[in-house]
């Protein structure tokens, strides 16, 4: 079921809401009810005890209890005076004078000398019977007894329970339509994200979900959408990076085939021989260090980092030892221009591999006669050089896997991952990393520490 949620939240709100207002309604009728008949017991024990008055005062009720149907009893009631004993002295309907009886109410009133009331069915028809005690000198000596016919109040009460509760049903199933209607307006989004998440599984990793909402759910959909994002564009890199390696290995590997083929053959002499071992050397000194590259970049997304205080000055030196040789053959003077006291936290072989592809790429791209610099700040360390530069267009991509400049403009050619592999490094310590160059003026590299040391 596609909403599933959506009819689950109905059926639990529906439910809940029932729940409180089948109490809400049970306790609005009772009180209701008590109402009602405590109005009813307020006028009759009203009665009654005018009633009582008037016996205590040797005045006679006979003819008001004769004429009770018109003044005394609202319901076609019955009054009666019995005395201690329980014979009945006097009786509106005229049939039970002199008969003797007792029931609750009169038990309650002459034991008690406090008036009763009781609830009574008769003939299908609510009843209710009042006592009042006639007391003389502190002595209960005889009881008014009232009994009526309150159907109509049970009707009454009937009609307000019924119109209660139809109004509470009402009520509930339009809480239950407005909660399914709430449900599939929140599970929506859900069910989009969720349709969205299968269409990322099965590679479909441009997938975006549109929910305009401020909410969570909103906050979630954003978040699943960056997360696409991020996903395609590692998708995207991934599948560039297994182009870009393919291509980078099938060259040198197709100049070797190449250059095998002539010596085996024989068709090559001892001095071609030569050249095209010589050749081949080379290229497999080349295929060694991009495979090498590729390990070093594979090996950074699974090595943790070991930090460890590093004097920023002494590792430079190090860099510095390891490249004399190959800036000695284009005359490039290294520089080691860092403050002695600045210290740093990070990983020594992993800031070793950023120097050193620093170091060495502005040496391979550098002029005969050059310099290459090392400046060290508190805030960052920078590399900068007189060589070819970088022209401005190449600038944006030069962090890239395989990204390569014009060779015909830098004059000078590599694998292309050397610079990744320096951004991927400085990420991991959570440090920054810009470039800035002019063709043929040079190029600054600069490492922003993050946070300030």
């Amino acid at each position: 079921m596609k909403h599933k949620l959506a009819y689950r939240l109905a059926v639990t709100y529906g439910l809940i809401f029932i729940l409180a207002v089948a109490v809400i309604d049970t306790a609005l009728i009772i009180v209701y009810r008590d109402n009602q008949l405590k109005k009813n017991e307020s006028f009759y024990f009203d009665l009654s005890s005018m009633l009582s008055t008037m016996v205590k005062n040797n005045i006679r009720i006979t003819n008001y209890i004769n004429t009770s149907e018109e003044n005394g009893d609202r319901n076609a009631g019955r009054v009666l005076l019995l005395d201690a004993s329980g014979k009945v002295l006097l009786d509106s309907g005229g049939e039970l004078s002199g008969v003797s009886m007792t029931n609750l109410e009169y038990r309650k009133a002459l034991e008690n000398g406090k008036p009763a009331a009781g609830y009574y069915t008769y003939g299908d028809k609510g009843m209710a019977m009042f006592s009042y005690p006639v007391s003389i000198e502190g002595k209960t000596s005889a009881v008014v007894m009232i009994s009526v016919f309150i159907q109509d109040i049970y009707d009454d009460i009937n009609r307000f329970a019924i119109q209660v509760i139809a109004t509470s049903f009402a009520v509930a199933f339009a809480v239950v339509i407005v909660s399914v209607l709430m449900g599939k307006r929140l599970s929506e989004p859900i069910v989009r994200l969720t349709a969205a998440a299968g269409q990322i599984y099965k590679g479909k990793m441009d997938t975006i979900v549109e929910v305009a909402r401020n909410d969570e759910i909103g906050r979630l959909a954003g978040a699943f959408n960056r997360m696409s994002s991020e996903l395609l564009k590692v998708e995207t890199g991934r599948k560039r990076f297994l182009s870009d390696v393919s291509h980078e290995l099938k060259t040198p590997l197709a100049s070797i085939k190449a250059l095998v083929e002539p010596i085996i053959s024989g068709a090559a002499n001892e001095e071609e021989s030569r050249e095209y071992l010589q050749d081949i050397d080379h290229e497999i000194d080349r295929l060694s260090g991009l495979v090498g590259s590729l390990l070093t970049s594979a090996r950074l997304e699974e090595v943790e980092l070991k930090r460890q205080e590093l004097i920023l000055a002494e590792e430079v030196d190090y860099t510095v030892r390891v490249l004399a040789p190959l800036a000695a053959q284009k005359q490039i003077v290294l520089e080691n221009a860092c403050d002695r006291t600045i210290v740093i936290q990070a990983d020594r072989s992993m800031f070793r591999e950023v120097l050193i592809n620093l170091l060495d790429n502005s040496i391979k791209y550098g002029i005969e006669g050059g310099f290459t610099r090392v400046e060290c700040t508190r805030k960052a360390f920078k590399v900068i050089d007189n060589g070819c530069g970088i022209p401005e267009e190449d600038l944006p991509g030069i962090f890239d896997s395989f990204y390569r400049a014009d060779k015909s403009r830098t004059g000078a050619s590599g694998s292309g991952i050397g610079l990744f592999i320096v951004k991927r490094i400085i990420e991991l310590h959570g440090f920054g990393i810009s470039a800035v160059s002019q063709p043929g003026k040079g190029s600054e590299f600069t490492v922003t520490f993050y946070p300030d040391v």
